[in-house]
Formats: C-alpha cells, sequence, structure tokens
C-alpha cells in the first residue's frame, strides 16, 4: 500500500506499541496545535543530517519525507516539552483548611433494617477487610469458608469486642443464631426452618416464627424425639459440626457483654433471639452440651433487660426450669437473666411474669435461700424475692405456700447478719492519770557501783544510763542535771579530767544510748534559756544488768534507830536470805533457803520492815514461826528461772474508763450505701410488711396478719437495728412500716 493512500495517511498519526523490553514512552505535547506552532518548534537542520521531526503532530505535515518510517517508529525522537501543573490544596500543604475537619467521625449508620432501607446500597466497610471476609463467608455456607469465618470472628469477638457492632454487619447475628440452632439438627435430626413472613403458616413441627418468636416452641421441641445417643463416640462430622455450633454461640456470647449490641439484637432480632434461647437452653443435658447451654444463659443474662415477658413466654419458663438444675452455673446464670428481664424498659409493665409463679418453683427458691454457703445462689434467690414481694397479690401466694411466721420470715431476719464483720468503737469517760516522772536519780548500789567500774568510757556511761534511766516520750531531764549526777557517781578528782567523758561526748553518748533520746534547747520567758534531754526519766530503783529491778532492804537497823538499811540486792531471794539470817538471826538449815524456825526461849522476835505496826503494841513474839512468815509477806515474790526483764511503766493514779460498742456491721461501697444478702433481706420484709393483708388470720387467734406475722420478732429485729448500722435505714422503715400498721 502506498503512502498516498488516506488507509496509510491515518496511520501516520497512530502511536506504535512499543517493542518487546522497551519501555512506553507518552507523548506530552498538546494534541491540537495551530500551524504557526508547528512552524515556531520545527529547528533547522543541519545540511546531511537525518529529517526529525521535533513533535509527533510533525509527521502530519511531512508525509513525502524520505526519512519517515511509521512501521519502524519507536517513539524516541521526541522532545521533552515541560509539564503544565497546578498546585491542589491537600491537610498536608494547606492544614488550616483542614482544622475544622474531625477525623474520628464517622459516618451514621443506616437502619438496615427498615423496611424502606434499598439493600442494594448495602455496603460493609472496605477497610476492615477480615471482617468483611468472615461477615461474607459465613453467609455463604461454604463449609471452608464457614470454618475460616467463625475461626476468625470468635478471635476478633474476643480481642475487639468494644469495636465490634452489629449494626455495622447486617445480617450477622440472624446467621450466628441460625448457625447455632443447628444443635437441634445434631439432636433430633431435624432442622429449623425460619418464617419471617407472618402471612406464612407456622403450623408444621420445624417452623418458627422469627418475626415475632414462636409462643408455642416449647410444645415442639417435646414433640420432636431426641435421636442423639448418650454415649461421647462421634464422628468426624458430627464433630466439626457441634464446633461451629459451639463457635458461633461464642460469638453471639462475646458481643452482647457490649451493652449496643444486646440492644441491638434485643430490638431488631428480638423474634429470632427469643426462639434460639429458647432451643438452645432446652437442649439435651450432656456434658458435651453444657458449653453451649452456659453460653446461652450468658446472652439471656445481658439481652434479657431490653426484652418484655409474661407468665406464658417460652423463655421465661425456660429459664425457671433451669431453678431446678443439678448444674450450679445453670442455676446462677438463670437467676441473673430473670431478676434482669425489662430493667432497661422504661415500661412499668414490661415484666408480668410475677404474676403467676409455680407453687412448686417458690418452694425451690426457698430451698435455694437456704444455701448460706453458696453467695451467688442465696443472692439471686434474694434478687427474686426482692421483685416477687412488690406485688401484694402474690403475698397472698406466699401465706398459701410458707407459714410466714416461723418459716419464711425468720429465715429473712437471719439473714440480716449475713456477712457482718464484728466492729467496736469506743468512748472514753475518764483518761488515765500515772504518777509523775521521779525528780531524783536513783542512787547507785555498792554492787552495781562495783560492776560499773569495771567498764571503760563510753560504755561505762552507757550501762549507768541503762540502769538509772528508761525511755518515756512524755519526760525530760535537764543537761545539767543529768551530767552533774554523773560526775558526782564517777569523777575522781585524782584523775585529770575526773576520768570521765567530756559534758559534749556524754550528752551525745545519752542520744546514742536511748535512740528517741534528743536533746533540746527550750527558749524560756524572757532571756533565759533551757538545756534538756527530751524522751528519758529517771527509775524509781536502779536496774541490773540484765533489767531487772534491785531489791532495796527497808528494815530499820537496830544499831541505827533513824535509819533504814538500804542495802540493794539483784535477787528477791538474796533479799530474803539478808532479812532472815542478818535481821532475825535466824539459823540455817542444811537445806538452802530454810531457817530453824522452833519457838525462841524468850520474845526476841518482831517486824521492823519499814515501820511496821504489826507488834508495835504487843511487843517481841517467841514464836518464830508466825513471824517469819509475817515479814516473808512483806517480801517481794521470788522469781522464775526464766523470768523476762519487765517493762518499767509509771504507777497508774487514776484508772482508764472507756466505754465500748461492740457492732456486726453488714458490707457497705464506698459511698457508705448497704449492698449484698444481709440488704436484699431487708428489702424482702419491708415489702411483706407494706403489701400484708390487713384482716384477720386464721389460726392465730384472731390477729390480723401484720400482728401474726411480726410481733414474735420485733425484738430481734430491734436487736439487729442496734448491732447492724449498716441496715439501721431501712430497718427503720420496716419498724415504722410495722408500727403505723399497729395504729
Amino acid at each position: 500500500m502506498s503512502g498516498n493512500t488516506p488507509r496509510s495517511s491515518l496511520r501516520e498519526g497512530l502511536r506504535q506499541a512499543p517493542k518487546a523490553n522497551q519501555p512506553f514512552i507518552p507523548d506530552t505535547a498538546p494534541v491540537r496545535q495551530t500551524r504557526s506552532s508547528i512552524h515556531s518548534t520545527t529547528s533547522p537542520q543541519p545540511p546531511g543530517a537525518p529529517h526529525t521531526p521535533s513533535t509527533p503532530s510533525a509527521h502530519l505535515h511531512n508525509t513525502h519525507s524520505n526519512h519517515m518510517d511509521i512501521e519502524n517508529w519507536d517513539g524516541r525522537e521526541q522532545v521533552k516539552v515541560p509539564m503544565s501543573t497546578r498546585e491542589v490544596a491537600t491537610p498536608g500543604n494547606r492544614p488550616g483548611l483542614f482544622a475544622q475537619y474531625d477525623r474520628t467521625k464517622t459516618a451514621k449508620q443506616p437502619d438496615f433494617y427498615d423496611p424502606y432501607f434499598p439493600l442494594r446500597y448495602l455496603e460493609v466497610p472496605k477497610s476492615d477487610h477480615i471482617y468483611k471476609r468472615a461477615h461474607y463467608g459465613l453467609q455463604s455456607g461454604i463449609p471452608d469458608e464457614v470454618d475460616f469465618a467463625l475461626y476468625h470472628l470468635v478471635q476478633i469477638s474476643n480481642q475487639r469486642w468494644d469495636k465490634f457492632k452489629f449494626e455495622g454487619f447486617p445480617l450477622l447475628a440472624e446467621t450466628l443464631m441460625e448457625k447455632a440452632m443447628e444443635v437441634t439438627l445434631l439432636c433430633t435430626g431435624v432442622k429449623w426452618e425460619l418464617q419471617y413472613d407472618i402471612r406464612e403458616p407456622t403450623e408444621r413441627i420445624d417452623v418458627l416464627n422469627s418475626l415475632r418468636g414462636t409462643r408455642g416452641i416449647l410444645d415442639k421441641i417435646r414433640e420432636i424425639p431426641v435421636t442423639l445417643a448418650d454415649d461421647t463416640l462421634e464422628t468426624t462430622e458430627f464433630t466439626h459440626r457441634l464446633r461451629n455450633i459451639k463457635e458461633a454461640t461464642l460469638v453471639l456470647r462475646n458481643m452482647v457483654l457490649l451493652k449496643e449490641n444486646a440492644y441491638y439484637i434485643a430490638r431488631y432480632a428480638h423474634g429470632l433471639l427469643r426462639d434460639f434461647l429458647v432451643v438452645l437452653i432446652n437442649i439435651p443435658n450432656q456434658p458435651r452440651l453444657n458449653e453451649l447451654k452456659n453460653d446461652a444463659l450468658d446472652i439471656a443474662e445481658e439481652v434479657t433487660r431490653f426484652m418484655k415477658t409474661d407468665s406464658e413466654d417460652p423463655l421465661w419458663i425456660s429459664l425457671l426450669q433451669c431453678l431446678e438444675s443439678t448444674d450450679r452455673a445453670h442455676i446462677v446464670r438463670a437467676f441473673w437473666a430473670l431478676t434482669h428481664f425489662s430493667t432497661e424498659l422504661n415500661e412499668p409493665e414490661g415484666n408480668r411474669a410475677m404474676e403467676r409463679i409455680p407453687k412448686q418453683t417458690l418452694r425451690q427458691l426457698y430451698f435455694h435461700s437456704l444455701l448460706d454457703l453458696d453467695k451467688d445462689i442465696l443472692s439471686g434467690a434474694l434478687d427474686f424475692w426482692y421483685q416477687y414481694t412488690l406485688f401484694p397479690y402474690n403475698i397472698e401466694t406466699l401465706i398459701d405456700v410458707f407459714n410466714l411466721p416461723t418459716v419464711f420470715v425468720p429465715r429473712m431476719i437471719a439473714l440480716l447478719m449475713y456477712e457482718g464483720r464484728p466492729s467496736k468503737r469506743e468512748t472514753v469517760i475518764q483518761e488515765e492519770k500515772v504518777a509523775p516522772p521521779p525528780t531524783e536519780i536513783p542512787r547507785v548500789p555498792p554492787e552495781l557501783l562495783k560492776d560499773l567500774m569495771e567498764l571503760a568510757e563510753p560504755e561505762r556511761s552507757s550501762r549507768w544510763l541503762r540502769c538509772c534511766f528508761v525511755e518515756d516520750a512524755d519526760c525530760e531531764i535537764t543537761q545539767i542535771a543529768l551530767w552533774q549526777a554523773y560526775q558526782n557517781r564517777f569523777a575522781d578528782p585524782r584523775v585529770p579530767g575526773g576520768g570521765v567523758l567530756p559534758a559534749a561526748e556524754f550528752i551525745k553518748n545519752v542520744s546514742n544510748t536511748f535512740t528517741n533520746a534528743q536533746a533540746q534547747v527550750i527558749n524560756g520567758p524572757g532571756a533565759a534559756t533551757k538545756f534538756i534531754i527530751k524522751g528519758i526519766r529517771p527509775l524509781e530503783t536502779a536496774y541490773t544488768f540484765s533489767g531487772f529491778p534491785y531489791n532495796y532492804c527497808k528494815w530499820a537497823d537496830n544499831t541505827k534507830p533513824a535509819k533504814i538499811c538500804q542495802r540493794a540486792f539483784a535477787t528477791p531471794t538474796e533479799l530474803r536470805n539478808h532479812i532472815f539470817s542478818e535481821h532475825m538471826n535466824l539459823a540455817a538449815t542444811d537445806t538452802p533457803g530454810h531457817y530453824n524456825l522452833d519457838k525462841a526461849e524468850s520474845a526476841t522476835h518482831t517486824c521492823l520492815w519499814d515501820n511496821c505496826p504489826k507488834f508495835r503494841s504487843s511487843g517481841p513474839s517467841a514464836d518464830t514461826a508466825m513471824v517469819a512468815g509475817h515479814v516473808a509477806s512483806h517480801l517481794p515474790d521470788e522469781r522464775a528461772p526464766d523470768a523476762e526483764p519487765p517493762v518499767p511503766k509509771r504507777m497508774v493514779l487514776q484508772e482508764r474508763i472507756v466505754r465500748k460498742w461492740f457492732y456486726m456491721d453488714t458490707p457497705i461501697n464506698d459511698r457508705g450505701e448497704p449492698f449484698g444478702v444481709a440488704y436484699k433481706a431487708a428489702l424482702v420484709l419491708r415489702n411483706i410488711a407494706w403489701n400484708l393483708p390487713n384482716r384477720e388470720a386464721p389460726k392465730h387467734g384472731g390477729l390480723l396478719w401484720k400482728k401474726a406475722v411480726f410481733a414474735g420478732h420485733r425484738s430481734k429485729i430491734i436487736e439487729i437495728w442496734d448491732r447492724n448500722r449498716s441496715l439501721r435505714k431501712e430497718l427503720t422503715e420496716l419498724v415504722m412500716v410495722l408500727e403505723r400498721r399497729d395504729e
């Protein structure tokens, strides 16, 4: 084909594909150019050089060039032309324009359950790819995808439960519940058919009204026979299905722990939710299915607070039947679910199921209230009793089922002290008064002085301080008095410096000896300054190195009638031997510590211990044994070999008188408000007192019910009011109700 044909002219203006392994370089020149611009961009070529157009558009006007070969053009002969750009405002270069933009703000989620919302516009957030795949994989029904979805949903609901919400994943809750309800297929071989159209019939046994809930679902469950064997032999398919069912139930359980999810599923899927819970609560009691039942009861605890109920509600009936279970976990969870019904609804008639409780169930509830050692069951039973006794017509039923004065009310009164902890409060009527500290430093007995002089300083001064002083935070002594006493005891005028510590070192040694003693300076009135040692006081008598007080002899010396013997002994035994041998002149026997007590030839024995008046009027006596026994009554008792050193205390002049109150308070919170079993028992008693019928009680001597029930327990209630400060407000209200009804 020649280059002058129209077809070849069109091909001249097309760009050829680049060769293999050769990059494609697009042209950047404008597509349309004027003739003047073409001529202006064409540069002259040197002689003998091949013609090279400056732009591809030049090919359109040089169709007869001998150097043009469109078929072999590779695009490398282009000339670079500057690209025209414009600036675009972004948060990086113009942050001021985006200051008011809230990055955390998200679009409002649409109401996917609104019948007018077009589902074709439904879209899961694209950023959460694992959420999206798990969501769609579960709905696909493909076994591998379902396994993948349930595994990851369990992980997500466990780790991101506070961010994972049903409203962002429409039909997820329904798909999970439908998957969990396949447990009926394992147990009976029948799979439930979920019907959402109220116009379609649901009389078939395997059809459920999932839009509003199936009122006759319990009858349908009873009519379907259980084909699951009790043994634990399972096929691979059975194990796989059961694992998927447990995972789906666990995902639901984890998600409804978030209040928004519990409200969402209870509002938008309340019909299917009721049927789902009833099915799983009524599965056969086998160990391999126990986890499913526990998870279903956990879900019921979270969602029943947003649900209405009545006495014919299959879910209410199923939960009541769980109270007779032999599994403690079922009973506790059932109590929580029953007492949470309608608590988050603003409708006062949301829970009408308390009107018709079977009498057998009431008896079972009372048995649960006797379990003192199981706090959870006991607390759940009292929660139920509190709600039950709020209605006057229920008190009539209680009267028919129980003997209130002797059975029910005494049990509630006994629970008023449950978990009570003893406490004590004291009021000081008279403060203790002790004797003032001694004004004189005790003298050092010769025996002690001899032992002290054998020590070198500063050990000698430390020993002397411990033998003559004791720590006392309320006492003090002047530094000059302490220094003079030390010098008088140990200073030797024949030795330069007296052989004692200098004053400054001695005062420092006082603080080293007694850890709580401190040298202080007190500025007195005027210019007087007082230097004291705070924290020590003198002892009444000197103490031995081992910490026992010396025993001083107070016998009047016959040779010096106006003076006392004043000899000191380290032990009571030494003092006793000194009195009997040296003052009474008794002869010692061969047994150590024993003396000859035979009657004297003349009346020579008398008692001269510390001016004793015993024999002052009658005169001396010849009865040696009698006088020796009297003298022994003045002497201190013998010391045990393993006796501990006494703690030197000041004499008490006036005893401390304290009035004590002993309480048994039950638990309260940080705000001082009562809670727990005892508080609930008080509320139950108050409800009974409010709602007792105002008529005579048969078999109680014509007394009114209020008198017959509480008259014999009023003193016990008052006693508990006095001891349990935590429940005084509630028990006061109870007593006031009883008083008002007695008028």
